[in-house]
């Protein structure tokens, strides 16, 4: 089975424990944050790849309540979750793996966390399609494991469910960004939340597409 549809059916019958241990963190508001104060003003537009049950979309929207915001997951139990958590946003099931099946443009994509669950091929793939997605000036977020890629792997939990994890590279990162036309406003390591399964040094990156 492809590895993203298998975390895809580990995360759709953990979505309700993903939400009790991840839901209520704050140690990544401040990136979220300065990825909200770099959007146009005015109903901009936001895509939320691998939204999981809505929390990043939830306070996007507290600090931005006229966004246009869509969140898209593979795991269906995590989009039911975050309809429920964030009524005034759009969310639905979509690979994020093809966005250009959305037929829409934007003025923000951000993705928490989304990349741990891609290969290092399909990350690439993705900073490639988000230079066509975004709007001249729009903004990109990205978040990861940050990681040798020998360290990636199967991780079993402990329910018996299967997840396929991939660490990423900052340097491969942050050429993909440039090759792409992204200026990279912030870059951060920081240390895995508490209530995280490991330890590990987590990347948060953020871009801004140059204007065309």
């Amino acid at each position: 089975m492809d590895p993203s549809a298998l975390s895809a059916q580990a995360f759709d019958a953990l979505a309700d424990r993903y939400l009790a241990k991840f839901g209520d963190l704050t140690c990544y508001d401040q990136s979220y944050l300065v990825f909200c104060n770099g959007l146009k003003p005015g109903q901009a537009k936001v895509l939320d790849c691998a939204c999981g049950p809505g929390h990043v979309a939830k306070y996007l929207l507290k600090q931005r309540p006229d966004l246009e915001l869509l969140g898209i997951d593979l795991a269906p139990r995590m989009v039911e979750l975050a309809r429920a958590a964030v009524p005034s946003a759009q969310f639905m099931v979509h690979d994020c793996r093809d966005l250009f099946a959305l037929e829409r443009h934007f003025d923000g994509m951000i993705c928490a966390f989304g990349l741990p669950y891609l290969s290092p091929e399909e990350a690439l793939a993705l900073i490639a399609a988000a230079e066509r997605v975004l709007l001249p000036g729009g903004m990109f977020y990205l978040s990861t494991l940050l990681g040798p890629s020998t360290d990636s792997g199967m991780l079993h939990c402990s329910t018996g469910k299967v997840v396929h994890v991939y660490y990423h590279s900052e340097e491969v990162l942050l050429q993909a960004l440039e090759l792409h036309g992204f200026s990279v406003l912030m870059q951060q390591q920081i240390s895995s939340p508490a209530t995280a399964s490991q330890v590990t040094m987590d990347l948060i990156l953020i871009a801004k597409k140059m204007t065309d």
